[in-house]
């Protein structure tokens, strides 16, 4: 459940940046309710419509069949893709329902990442969940998934909540981390994410380096948050050998905090793989939900 905030998205000043279209990707995947349920938390907190984009997965046919493959084969796996479609779309819309959410139900054929890009971009946040990060069977993983919030964020030019794949997320927004570098994509990521932070109780801005450099990096982006009336804790945090995308996230569990705020960088995920990226480190640990921008 979302802590309530009488502003609702506004200021002081007038009517601020807030969320009313959200839409929330649904699969094959037993998370589904989870991330129905935050859309839900944030739907009533905002006034906001929830889409659920369906992504169908196309047949699953070993590559060793090559063009040798039975139609019978074909014919069970879709008609499994859609017993599982019908289902999740009862579940959705019933829940949405009880909820008194205003919502729709939206189906798509593309990969995951093209059709929640297409859909992203007119909403104002999508809601994606985390791949399990240790699957028994690589192959039980839906199709498209294992990318899906890292390269969502690089395409969309939409915020991204990405939800974890165990645990739970109720008191989402409470107590949020935001990581500060200063560059360009913890910006986007922090303006993007000001509906959740006006209404936190307390929001950890972090930096990592030397004590000094990091005060200094934080003054300004400090001096301008609250203007906007957030509550902020700031600190310089060391990695000590740590990669930094842990590090970040040790300091989320230690400070108690249910969010986390970070920029999405521009590698490909490759390269993020190889080199050991901030984000994708996130996205593999990852305990509470994280909201990326780029």
């Amino acid at each position: 459940m979302l802590p309530g905030d009488k502003r609702h998205g506004h200021n002081q000043g007038g009517r601020a940046m807030s969320y009313r279209d959200i839409v929330v990707h649904l699969t094959l995947d037993p998370r589904n309710a989870a991330r129905t349920q935050i859309a839900i938390g944030m739907a009533r907190r905002f006034g906001a419509r929830i889409s659920g984009l369906y992504t169908v997965p196309p047949p699953n046919v070993p590559y060793y069949m090559g063009e040798y493959i039975p139609t019978e084969l074909i014919q069970k796996q879709m008609d499994e893709a859609q017993k599982a479609s019908v289902g999740a779309k009862e579940d959705f819309l019933s829940t949405c329902a009880s909820a008194g959410i205003e919502h729709r139900w939206l189906s798509s054929d593309l990969a995951p990442v093209e059709a929640l890009r297409l859909a992203a971009r007119c909403s104002d946040i999508a809601i994606v969940g985390q791949p399990d990060p240790n699957p028994s069977d690589p192959a039980s993983i839906p199709y498209g998934t294992d990318v899906l919030p890292h390269e969502l964020a690089l395409q969309a030019g939409r915020p991204i909540l990405a939800v974890p794949y165990a645990g739970s997320a109720a008191d989402l927004g409470r107590r949020i981390l935001v990581a500060w570098n200063g560059k360009r994509e913890a910006a986007r990521a922090l303006h993007d994410a000001m509906p959740l932070l006006r209404g936190a109780e307390v929001v950890h801005l972090i930096t990592l380096g030397p004590e000094r450099k990091g005060r200094a990096a934080l003054a300004e982006i400090a001096d301008h948050l609250q203007r906007h009336g957030l509550r902020l804790e700031s600190a310089v945090i060391a990695a000590n050998g740590t990669k930094v995308g842990q590090a970040l996230l040790n300091e989320a569990k230690s400070r108690g905090c249910d969010m986390m705020v970070m920029g999405a960088f521009g590698h490909s995920r490759l390269r993020e793989m190889v080199f050991g990226g901030v984000t994708e480190t996130v996205l593999g640990n990852m305990t509470l939900p994280v909201l990326l921008s780029n």
